[in-house]
């Protein structure tokens, strides 16, 4: 389970799978790309309380040791799914999706719900889609719900990094919901902000959301 990497201040080197655009139909689409490595590359200046009093190879991590996870796409206008496993699923960015977890003809699935900025009708129709097809067994939850601006700005201004800070949702093979933050530091060299665990939406309360 890879959330106990994502302290405050553990640098990786890692480039973020591109978004995937197609027909904005609120269709549910399968796929596995090739997940780009996430590298552990040192620590950034300011870290995790923990990380003081706590060597980072007690936690797994390696110098240049790779994070071993599967990447879910974020497919505007669409639904983009993975099977749960071997390892843990890290999708992203996060605005507003809703990332589930759902069991389908004997198949755990991770899927994220592509909604759209600024796109009312877009939306609903991904939305309701999706929807129809949630039972009591699926949960759900809004990774970027977990963080508030100001918050991030704390982190950031005390880490005294510049650009804009990322989200991603993580779903861990035992189920587990994670919300994570990270900054670009230069390059492909990304910093982690934070990781706080998220409270799972359960089904109908989750349709009930993607109705609205």
């Amino acid at each position: 389970m890879i959330e106990k990497y994502f302290k405050k201040g553990v640098r990786f080197r890692w480039q973020k799978p591109t978004d995937v655009y197609g027909p904005q139909d609120g269709t549910i689409v399968d796929g596995v790309r090739p997940t780009a490595p996430l590298v552990y590359i040192g620590l950034a200046a300011s870290v995790d309380p923990v990380l003081h009093t706590t060597h980072v190879s007690t936690l797994g991590l390696q110098m240049n040791g790779a994070i071993q996870h599967k990447w879910l796409d974020y497919a505007p206008g669409r639904t983009a799914r993975v099977p749960i496993g071997p390892y843990d699923v890290l999708t992203g960015f996060m605005s507003g999706c809703i990332i589930t977890r759902q069991y389908q003809a004997g198949v755990n699935y991770v899927a994220h719900v592509g909604t759209v900025e600024a796109n009312p009708a877009v939306n609903q129709r991904v939305k309701q889609t999706y929807a129809a097809t949630i039972d009591m067994q699926t949960s759900g939850f809004n990774p970027a719900n977990e963080w508030n601006f100001q918050e991030l700005r704390d982190i950031q201004r005390d880490m005294g990094l510049g650009n804009p800070p990322r989200i991603c949702g993580l779903v861990t093979t035992q189920g587990n919901f994670f919300s994570v933050a990270f900054i670009n530091e230069t390059g492909n060299e990304w910093v982690c902000l934070g990781c706080k665990p998220c409270v799972a939406v359960p089904g109908l309360a989750l349709r009930a959301r993607l109705n609205l």
